[in-house]
């Protein structure tokens, strides 16, 4: 094998770990947005329940708005981790 050749092994090497490094740290954001996702909207599920059985219907429509509010948020926040470019 080539010395180029192998200093272009070893190049792709470290693309590929680099590469997996980034991903991991994609994965990682990723889980914090869902996790985060699942915990709001508990608490809002939960408020909504409350203000149902008080009869306060106002109040539910305010947290259903404010929980698609929450949802839109971490969508975005969701797809602003998953298509982040690797740094060159």
């Amino acid at each position: 094998m080539a010395e180029s050749e192998i200093e272009q092994l070893r190049r792709l090497n470290q693309y590929l770990q680099d590469e997996l490094e980034r991903q991991r740290g994609i994965n990682g954001e990723m889980r914090r947005a869902v996790a985060e996702l699942a915990r709001a909207f508990q608490e809002s599920l939960a408020r909504a329940n409350d203000a149902a059985e008080t009869g306060d219907i106002e109040r539910v429509r305010q947290i259903t708005y404010e929980n698609r509010q929450a949802w839109q948020s971490y969508l975005q926040q969701i797809v602003q981790a998953a298509t982040t470019k690797p740094q060159e």
